[in-house]
C-alpha cells in the first residue's frame, strides 16, 4: 500500500515508460529549488538571478534545469505550494560530452560548462558572472566542494543531493559570506511522517499539469524490457557508468 500523500496523478499525455521516468527525479528536483534553496523566494528588487546546476544531463538534473526555466513563471501553479515566483533564473549546467552538452540545452539550459575543468574560470569567461546565487550539486559533493564554496554568492545557497565520504569545511569563506549549505533527501518527509507529507502529492501533480501543458518534458531516454535479471543488470551498469543522460525505464514481464 502506498501512502495517497506521496504520490500523485499520472500526466495523461505521457505513456507509463515515460511517467515512470518522473516521481523520484522530480520531486527532488522540486524540493531542492523551491523547498532547500528558495529560488521561488527571491528578492523583489533582484531581476536576475543564476543557478548552478553540477551534473545537468542526469536524471535529477534534467528535470532541475527545466523547472528552473519553465516552470518558475508558472506562478498560477505553483501559487498553492509556495510564494509568487518572479522570472529571471538563468541556468549554468555542467556537462562534459557533447551528447550531454546538448542535451542540456535542450533541457532549457542557458550555459553549459565542464565539471572536468575549472568551474570559476569558466563561469567567469561564459557568462561573465564572478557568484552564482544558487548551486545544486548532483555529483561528487567532496570534489566540487571548495568549488561551490568560491563560486557561491554573499548570502547564497547551496543545496546537495550526494552524500560526503569525508568532513567537510563549512567555515572559512562560506562563514564570510554567510552562505547556506543544505541537503535534500526526497524521502525526509516520508521517513519522518512530517505534517507537510501532503506536499509531494500536491507538487506531483502540480508537474504533472506542466507535462500535460508542454511546459515540461519527461526525462525518459531509454526503455529496457523486459524486466528480468538481465535488464536490471544492464541499467545497473548505463547508472553505474556516470555516462547516462535523463532516465531508463524497464517495462514488462
Amino acid at each position: 500500500m502506498v501512502d495517497e500523500r506521496i504520490v500523485g496523478r499520472k500526466p495523461k499525455s505521457l505513456s507509463f515508460e515515460e511517467a515512470a521516468a518522473m516521481p523520484l527525479t522530480t520531486t527532488t528536483a522540486w524540493e531542492t529549488l523551491y523547498d532547500r534553496l528558495g529560488t521561488n523566494k527571491r528578492q523583489h528588487h533582484q531581476d536576475e538571478s543564476h543557478i548552478l546546476i553540477i551534473g545537468g544531463a542526469g536524471g535529477v538534473g534534467s528535470i532541475a534545469i527545466q523547472l528552473a526555466k519553465n516552470a518558475a513563471n508558472q506562478s498560477s501553479i505553483l501559487s498553492s505550494l509556495s510564494s509568487s515566483c518572479d522570472s529571471g533564473i538563468n541556468v549554468i549546467a555542467t556537462a562534459s560530452r557533447t551528447e550531454s552538452v546538448e542535451w542540456c540545452k535542450r533541457m532549457g539550459a542557458d550555459y553549459v560548462v565542464n565539471h572536468h575543468k575549472d568551474l570559476k574560470s569558466q563561469i567567469k569567461q561564459v557568462v561573465g558572472i564572478d557568484y552564482t546565487d544558487y548551486i545544486l550539486c548532483l555529483n561528487d559533493t567532496d570534489g566540487h566542494f571548495e568549488s561551490m564554496k568560491q563560486l557561491v554568492a554573499p548570502q547564497g545557497k547551496i543545496c546537495s543531493i550526494v552524500e560526503t565520504k569525508a568532513p567537510v569545511d563549512i567555515g572559512g569563506i562560506l562563514q564570510q559570506k554567510s552562505a547556506t549549505f543544505v541537503w535534500e533527501l526526497m524521502f525526509t518527509r516520508s521517513l519522518f511522517q512530517t505534517p507537510d507529507m501532503i506536499t509531494q502529492h500536491h507538487l506531483l501533480n502540480a508537474v504533472a499539469d506542466l507535462i500535460d501543458s508542454n511546459k515540461i518534458k519527461s526525462t525518459l531516454t531509454e526503455v529496457l524490457s523486459p524486466i528480468n535479471a538481465e535488464n536490471l543488470r544492464k541499467a545497473h551498469r548505463k547508472l553505474e557508468s556516470g555516462t547516462m543522460i535523463g532516465k531508463i525505464a524497464l517495462s514488462g514481464f
